[in-house]
């Protein structure tokens, strides 16, 4: 909004009180920004209305017939035109979306929505999404606008709005996934009854495709809005070990991902996390008889996330864990300090394992107890940011509730809409070794080329690598290595899966190392499989392959991919 107001004040062509009322509208959008920053919700208030009083006369002045000749004047009189476009829009998104969202927050202020005793307001969180949602329309409306205008032959003019549209754009991002969420705002909180959440840490050492292992899960209540935190638990004591038969495991789910899907905690072979939260889901209500309203899934990275906001932990062997190092210790030191050739010993393992499941119990027991509207803030967008990698997911069990929240893209389903083309590359480790740490994927575009139909067809390379060392190999004890009877111990065995975008197609596929890649399908997609080729230390699998979108408008094509260490390391 900052930014539209900036394309306003671009009108320097402009008579002089057109000039004087822009710089009014920029004071007024600054004040409403500073007063936002310190909290001074009732001062942001009153700047959003003068904004909006001075763009509706900003509009008015530009509607005069003077300005409508100099719109027909020849090359410049587009630019005329595309101001008047953007004041109009400004004018709209001042009084539909800036006003009514401030006098929400004067009304309820974030630092009112939870309380001393770890009590949300539901009610106040309730009625600030459904204003955000209300705005929606307006933000949208106004980014269309600026994004469909055609560049300024005024070069000042220009340079103001170039970037103002990368910034409109994000900025909408933000207000249609809250807007998305706003239906659902009620009853994630508790409004519609009390809630119970599965939060899983996934292990990223011991690398499945939705993640990683399960090691560790608790769970999250909220109970007339008062946030509640069970203790975690070590995976193997709180889930049932069989996948439940109610969820029909399928011949297609085992051809691609084996007997694993038979055996609860290993169903995130499989990338769709929808379906692997149902088993887990599922599974731990049958081992412990609690049932719960979702599942949230973290990975270490996000662990340690949550300890730089909230100060370090340590742990009952008296290693510290902060901000800067939970991944490294949780996803290395812990196996090498206790598993390593030197010194592995039994009992160890369970050691270990325990240790795991300790420090996610102590890191979030560490954030939640110093909840506060600034924390559950930075929890917010510590949380949005993790669903852009797949660091975080968020499943809900009630059918409607996960329809409308799969439309955030939060929930790690294969599927997209074919409009965000997206290639999915996953990575499991098919032996249960903890080597995750020396995984990376890289994803490439090489070429794109526009189709007639409004399709395009994208080079694409994909490198799945192995960085460990032999030397590396040679000190890692039998329960880092994973190593069994009969398989190499340098080799991991992966299992690769590779999608193709909803919509789209994949082609002219071929792959290095000798690994044999087989073209099936998963929930109308098409998959490239390849189970267990070498990726040996210090090797590559190099996929190369062209992609050809859905038909129609799109954005630029992404990819989605099991999260890996690599930033880590």
């Amino acid at each position: 909004m900052v930014a539209i107001a900036g394309v306003g004040a671009a009108a320097l062509f402009s008579a002089k009180d057109l000039k004087a009322q822009a710089s009014e509208v920029m004071q007024g959008v600054s004040g409403m920004g500073d007063a936002v920053a310190a909290q001074d919700y009732a001062s942001a208030a009153n700047a959003a209305q003068e904004v909006a009083r001075i763009a509706g006369e900003m509009r008015d002045s530009l509607s005069s017939p003077l300005w409508t000749v100099a719109s027909l004047v020849p090359v410049y009189g587009q630019d005329v035109s595309s101001v008047r476009a953007i004041i109009g829009s400004l004018d709209d998104v001042a009084s539909d979306a800036l006003v009514p969202v401030t006098e929400a927050l004067a009304a309820n202020p974030p630092s009112g929505l939870i309380s001393a005793d770890k009590t949300i307001d539901v009610s106040a969180v309730t009625q600030l999404f459904a204003t955000i949602g209300d705005a929606a329309d307006a933000v949208q409306t106004c980014t269309d606008t600026v994004s469909s205008l055609p560049a300024f032959h005024i070069a000042k003019l220009e340079s103001t709005v170039a970037p103002v549209r990368e910034k409109l754009t994000e900025m909408n991002d933000l207000v249609q996934n809250a807007a998305d969420l706003a239906p659902l705002a009620g009853a994630i909180f508790g409004a519609e009854g009390d809630r119970t959440y599965l939060i899983t840490a996934q292990n990223s050492a011991e690398m499945r495709a939705s993640g990683g292992f399960p090691g560790s899960m608790g769970t999250l209540r909220l109970q007339g809005g008062k946030i509640e935190l069970d203790e975690f638990s070590k995976v193997y004591d709180v889930m049932a070990e069989a996948t439940s038969p109610e969820l029909g495991v399928s011949e297609q789910e085992i051809s691609l991902f084996g007997g694993f899907m038979n055996v609860a905690r290993d169903a995130g072979m499989d990338p769709d996390f929808t379906r692997v939260a149902d088993i887990w889901a599922t599974a731990y209500e049958e081992k412990t008889g609690v049932h719960v309203d979702g599942v949230i899934s973290v990975t270490p990275a996000v662990v340690q996330d949550l300890l730089a906001i909230a100060g370090p932990i340590t742990l009952s062997d008296g290693t510290v864990v902060d901000g800067t190092n939970a991944t490294k210790v949780l996803q290395h030191d812990l196996y090498w300090n206790y598993l390593s050739k030197e010194t592995s010993m039994s009992g160890n393992g369970d050691v270990a394992d325990a240790l795991f499941a300790e420090a996610a119990d102590l890191a979030f027991e560490q954030f939640f107890s110093g909840l506060n509207s600034d924390t559950l803030l930075k929890f917010v967008e510590l949380m949005r940011k993790g669903m852009e990698n797949r660091s975080v997911m968020f499943w809900l069990s009630d059918t409607d509730e996960q329809e409308a929240l799969s439309a955030l893209g939060c929930s790690g389903d294969v599927l997209t809409d074919p409009r965000s083309p997206a290639v999915g590359t996953y990575f499991s480790l098919w032996i249960g070794s903890k080597m995750g740490w020396y995984i990376d994927i890289e994803n490439e575009i090489t070429s794109t080329r526009e189709n007639a139909d409004g399709s395009r067809t994208y080079g694409v390379k994909t490198t799945y690598r192995n960085t460990a060392t032999p030397e590396i190999i040679e000190s890692a004890g039998d329960y880092i290595s994973g190593y069994l009877e009969g398989f190499d111990r340098d080799n991991l065995y992966p299992e690769l899966l590779i999608y193709a975008p909803t919509g789209g197609r994949i082609s002219s596929f071929e792959a290095s190392n000798g690994a044999q890649f087989v073209e099936t399908e998963h929930k109308g997609i098409q998959v490239f499989h390849a189970s267990r080729p070498d990726l040996r230390a210090g090797e590559s699998i190099v996929c190369t392959y062209e992609v050809t979108t859905a038909a129609g408008d799109q954005e630029d094509l992404t990819f989605m991919s099991t999260p890996t260490l690599t930033s880590y390391r």
